[in-house]
């Protein structure tokens, strides 16, 4: 026996899958009790196990067994791993709730067993975004084991590597080279099983993992498991089978001096199906992820300019919601139909303290503006972005007039009101500017004011100053998009085509099958409309049909805008079966970029099917086009055509069992989405992109106010960002003290240096990034320092 084994005794308990959460709570119970009565019986037996959450309910239902599992932490037989809440889906997520699954799992850990996590722990998530790297470091993780993609997905030249981040940061990984819990009853079927998993190992080392235990639904290591080792252990040595855990196994790598090798690449594919997955968990999680950012910000604003209380708690129950709901077979989507259901209950639960804490900070702010130096009633605008921003803005009012805080008058537009028919009255529609981190005030006038209309829907055509959009009759496609600036196209043949892909032979996860390429039919039979015609927006609703399913969609252009804005309602009864909406941009040698979480990454326009987040981009020398989102993840980009993936209709946890007359299929009815089109310059940056996307996700926010007199001014903005590539992503109260937190990233991939100005904290804070380099701030009593995600040692 010429290896050493590293026996890691884990179980792997999906808290859902087949099951509900109930079921996976009740099984953790069973599972944590069997792994303490092992060690009572094995005094050399070590549990390996992750996921703050589930040892979260043992705490709460079971105090007693919380406490044994503290004396086999301190006695170091019992190791925590993973520093995350759960093991998430690793390519959805955003860059800020990796982060959020690091704050609130290490810094749990730390309070409850006086312990942080070393090593990061994702067995059977599907693929794993490059900037995770840097994610794991800055939250005191030094070491990654994953499993997939396995060998026959992706080839490496040896299963221990370092894995690098774009900016430079690594982790020492690991690659499971056989299932994540082996559960052999004998040592003959342990034999064959070490012999299946060492055929994939680099033969330079000679140490290697193996997971042992019953897994999926729990359960962990049995007798049998352990009594085969320990024959093992008599047969060949006990030094050749370890009990122990990976960090152990990390430091001996370390310590032996191997020449590792570096990997700088993502950790691609395995199951491509699933980032199209169930609609209803993907839009949940964005608003989460969105709206709590937000509120955290307003949150902050309203405590410091306001004296309000900052709602830390509920935030916390509200994050650990979101986090829970990103389980890899749930936001996956290859879980049964009940464990949405319940994913809905926890995402509304997360959405409605995010929405109460927003509105309770904003009418707070709101009230003590002083709105006495006009007559007309005022709106107040916010900003939650660190940067200014100039968007359309629609309140529920119907008004003749809009005046800013000067008193001019801006251009405006009655629009259709959800409430039109009770209350007789339109929405009111204007073009707003409104200061970084924070807001601008707006008057609601009697008075309409005469301007230009630049706007023109009508003869198959939207146009403004800038683009001019045409319309096929029959279909509803897009026959051109041209740039009137510089007199060029942008399309390569007709966009905007919905396109219905056969997937019969795909399962929910699409296992071995990561191209969506069985073009059957498109959507046609259009009927079209034009139901706004400016001064502000110009938009035309298209429906079109295919079998039994209705897509509508609603294109708007506004004044001033250089891009398409859609939103679409796709009613759909396919089975087995994709809709596609595809783009052929006009350029030459096209590159293909999507957004990763807190970066972006280059891959091939081969067509395959790729998991993204806000936006993706093919560009070429001349020219590019960006597709920008509000709730999908599952795109490609073949030659020079952008594939947004719309909805995908899998039996629900189609794993290849039998598919029958009462099988569910995902995704049936009515979905809403948006999209924006954007025309763009072969050399723009990156951040132009980012920074409408995020707007796009996080649109400002208003509160139609009274006439009063207060101590604020009418306008405020409490940041200013000197570098272009600089975005604040987040601004929280810190979880373990007094002061506040800031963090920032690069968007562009150059190195920089940025002044973030902060007059809301009295301070500015001086800096150089590394490429997409994520920095994290603590600011306390106008001095600020920079911390870990974690901000442990502050």
């Amino acid at each position: 026996m010429d290896k050493t084994y590293y026996m890691i005794g884990n179980a792997h308990l999906d808290p859902v899958w087949q099951w509900r959460w109930t079921e996976g709570y009740a099984e953790t119970k069973a599972t944590f009790r069997s792994a303490l009565d092992r060690m009572n019986e094995y005094k050399d037996f070590v549990f390996v196990c992750a996921a703050a959450a589930i040892y979260e309910w043992i705490e709460e239902c079971v105090p007693s067994m919380f406490e044994e599992i503290k004396h086999r932490v301190n006695e170091g037989r019992w190791i925590i791993v993973g520093g995350w809440w759960v093991q998430p889906d690793c390519n959805i997520p955003s860059g800020e709730s990796f982060v959020r699954h690091g704050l609130y799992s290490q810094n749990y850990f730390n309070n409850k067993f006086g312990v942080t996590s070393k090593v990061g722990y994702n067995v059977d998530s599907f693929g794993h975004n490059q900037m995770l790297p840097q994610i794991l470091k800055k939250s005191g993780m030094d070491y990654y084991v994953f499993m997939r993609p396995g060998e026959h997905e992706k080839h490496f030249s040896t299963n221990i590597f370092k894995w690098l981040a774009p900016d430079g940061s690594n982790v020492l990984a690991f690659r499971l080279n056989n299932a994540y819990c082996l559960n052999f009853k004998n040592t003959d079927e342990m034999q064959k099983m070490i012999n299946d998993s060492d055929k994939g190992h680099d033969d330079k080392y000679d140490e290697t993992m193996i997971f042992y235990g019953v897994g999926n639904h729990g359960g962990g290591p049995t007798i049998k498991n352990i009594n085969s080792i320990k024959e093992m252990q008599e047969k060949y040595g006990a030094d050749k089978f370890l009990f122990s855990n990976p960090e152990t196994f990390f430091k001996k790598i370390i310590e032996k001096g191997y020449d590792i090798e570096t990997l700088n690449d993502d950790l691609q594919h395995h199951a491509s199906g699933c980032y199209a997955a169930c609609s209803l968990i993907k839009t949940l999680n964005r608003r989460c992820e969105t709206s709590l950012i937000a509120a955290e910000k307003y949150s902050v604003f309203a405590n410091v300019i306001a004296g309000k209380s900052y709602p830390l708690e509920k935030f916390g129950t509200a994050w650990k919601n979101t986090l829970f709901n990103q389980f890899h077979d749930s936001l996956g989507g290859c879980s049964i139909e009940e464990v949405y259901d319940d994913a809905a209950l926890f995402a509304n639960e997360a959405l409605s303290i995010a929405a109460k804490a927003e509105n309770s900070a904003l009418q707070t702010i709101s009230w003590q503006i002083d709105t006495m130096t006009r007559e007309e009633y005022p709106v107040i605008i916010f900003n939650p972005h660190s940067w200014d921003i100039e968007t359309d803005i629609v309140i529920n009012k119907q008004c003749a007039g809009v005046l800013d805080t000067d008193g001019n008058a801006v251009a405006a537009q009655h629009v259709h009101s959800p409430t039109e028919s009770c209350t007789w009255r339109k929405d009111t529609l204007f073009r707003a500017s409104i200061p970084a981190m924070g807001y601008t005030t707006y008057y609601m006038s009697g008075d309409s004011k005469a301007v230009e209309n630049t706007l023109r829907a009508e003869n198959l055509t939207l146009e403004n100053k800038y683009l001019k959009i045409t319309f096929e009759g029959h279909t509803g496609y897009i026959r051109e998009m041209f740039d009137k600036e510089t007199n060029s196209a942008f399309l390569d043949g007709n966009g905007a085509v919905p396109i219905v892909i056969d997937e019969f032979e795909h399962d929910t996860w699409s296992h071995a099958r990561n191209f969506f390429t069985k073009k059957i039919a498109r959507f046609g039979d259009a009927k079209i409309e034009y139901l706004e015609n400016g001064p502000v927006r110009a938009t035309v609703k298209v429906t079109s049909k295919y079998n039994g399913s209705v897509l509508t969609q609603y294109f708007m252009l506004g004044a001033e805008d250089k891009f398409l804005t859609v939103k679409a309602e796709i009613d759909w009864h396919e089975k087995h079966k994709m809709l596609k909406l595809c783009y052929p941009a006009n350029v030459t040698a096209p590159e293909a970029i999507y957004e990763i979480p807190y970066g972006n990454i280059k891959r091939p326009c081969d067509g395959e099917e790729e998991s993204g987040q806000q936006w993706m981009m093919v560009r070429g020398k001349d020219c590019g086009m960006a597709l920008i989102n509000d709730n999908k993840y599952s795109f490609s980009i073949e030659n020079n055509t952008l594939m947004l993936t719309v909805v995908r209709s899998p039996i629900y946890g189609d794993h290849g069992g039998p598919r029958t007359s009462e099988s569910v299929f995902t995704d049936q009815g009515a979905h809403d989405f948006r999209y924006i089109v954007m025309p763009c310059e072969a050399d723009m940056q990156y951040n132009k992109v980012i920074k409408l996307a995020q707007v796009f996700n996080t649109p400002p926010a208003h509160i139609i106010e009274n006439r009063h007199q207060g101590r604020l001014a009418q306008v405020y903005s409490g940041m200013k960002v000197k570098q272009g590539s600089v975005i604040v992503s987040a601004v929280k109260a810190a979880e373990n003290s007094n002061g506040y937190v800031v963090r920032a990233y690069e968007t562009d991939g150059t190195d920089t240096c940025a002044a973030i100005d902060l007059p809301l904290f009295n301070v500015t804070i001086e800096t150089c990034f590394g490429a997409y380099e994520i920095k994290t701030f603590y600011i306390d009593a106008g001095s600020y320092r920079e911390i870990l995600m974690t901000e442990m040692g502050i």
